[in-house]
């Protein structure tokens, strides 16, 4: 597959994920700030429907801790997929190779149809993206600080693709 036909397949997997997001009844663009008597702690409570990312992320949130949410989140997103899979990789590798278009271990659909197949491997790339685009920096660099909507947003994310995990079938052996 050319480089223009990933970038076509990722495009269509996020225009997807912001689709499903807005189809659960969340407007996008009316995240934050938050409105009156209404705190970021309050959209946090009200976003993030994952007991794991609750449990891993939702006290530093709540004590402005957002970088550091935000990385525990994707932290905990990692864990499930390694379990899940029994793979012992981590980071981008694990994801790529968690679901793989070609031999996938966890299966987003049935993979039948272009539109099936193109799901599954742009998937892949959010998952694998976010653990080095999200993730890795924060893991790795103590100064950086996220904003309580920019981690809120990334955290509902993490939400997203651990619900989308949640839905995921093991492929046969």
């Amino acid at each position: 597959m050319d480089e223009r036909a990933k970038a076509r397949n990722f495009a269509a997997a996020v225009g997807d994920l912001l689709s499903s997001i807005n189809n659960a009844g969340f407007d996008l663009h009316r995240v934050g700030p938050p409105g009156p008597g209404r705190t970021w702690n309050d959209l946090f409570a009200e976003l993030v429907t994952s007991e794991p990312l609750q449990q891993a992320s939702g006290p530093l949130f709540r004590d402005a801790h957002y970088a550091r949410a935000v990385e525990e989140a994707f932290k905990s997103l990692s864990n499930a997929v390694r379990e899940k899979s029994g793979l012992s990789l981590d980071g981008s590798a694990l994801m790529q190779r968690a679901f793989s278009q070609r031999n996938p271990i966890l299966k987003l659909n049935e993979m039948q149809t272009q539109s099936e197949n193109d799901e599954q491997v742009g998937y892949m790339g959010i998952y694998a993206g976010a653990m080095t685009g999200i993730r890795n920096p924060r893991a790795h660099e103590s100064q950086l600080a996220d904003t309580p909507e920019s981690a809120l947003e990334m955290i509902v994310l993490a939400n997203h693709l651990m619900r989308k995990l949640d839905r995921a079938e093991r492929a046969a052996e």
